[in-house]
């Protein structure tokens, strides 16, 4: 069945608010969690998680910055409470790092998603960039000991060249998005 990935692929399809993506988003890793260690796993199901939860990862990522954007535009962003959430450290990212480290977070197989060394952490406003410039061919989970679904993911530069890969644990970022969200 190849490599299944949490977040890998999704459909075109947009949820109507961002609260409701990040209400499915959570959903959708505990039954892709649930899927995953079923026995025998649930490929299928995780699969279909996965899906799912590509879209509303999307539409948060697209929503949040939309309102970072416009609020940066009407001069309202410097000393908002907005800017001070998206500068929490919320994720880690390891870089630079070159296309082969990318190729081999798929490459490792499925829920053995690692970094390639030692990452450095990053904000919640680098990381929802990061994400919005992931490469599809490169993602990998793992789910470590007390049981968080962490998600990994390659990102290149604009100029397409290798730039990172990061991770963040999937409920810590949705409780992070909550946060904002309620700003918004």
């Amino acid at each position: 069945m190849g490599n299944i990935s949490f977040l890998a692929n999704g459909s075109s399809s947009s949820p109507q608010s961002v609260d409701e993506s990040i209400y499915q988003l959570g959903n959708s890793s505990i039954y892709f969690l649930r899927a995953w260690q079923r026995v025998p796993q649930d490929f299928q199901g995780a699969v279909r998680s996965s899906q799912e939860a590509m879209v509303h990862l999307d539409h948060i990522v697209n929503e949040i910055m939309r309102a970072r954007d416009q609020s940066q535009a009407d001069g309202s962003y410097t000393g908002s409470t907005l800017e001070a959430q998206l500068n929490i450290n919320r994720s880690i990212s390891a870089a630079p790092v070159t296309r082969v480290q990318q190729l081999a977070l798929t490459s490792s197989g499925p829920g053995v998603g690692s970094l390639p060394f030692a990452g450095a952490p990053i904000t919640m406003e680098k990381l929802l960039n990061k994400i919005k410039h992931r490469r599809p061919d490169s993602a990998n989970f793992r789910i470590n000991d007390a049981g968080e679904h962490i998600f990994l993911v390659g990102v290149d530069k604009p100029n397409r060249q290798p730039d990172s890969i990061v991770e963040f644990a999937v409920d810590e970022f949705c409780q992070h998005c909550t946060n904002i969200a309620n700003i918004l």
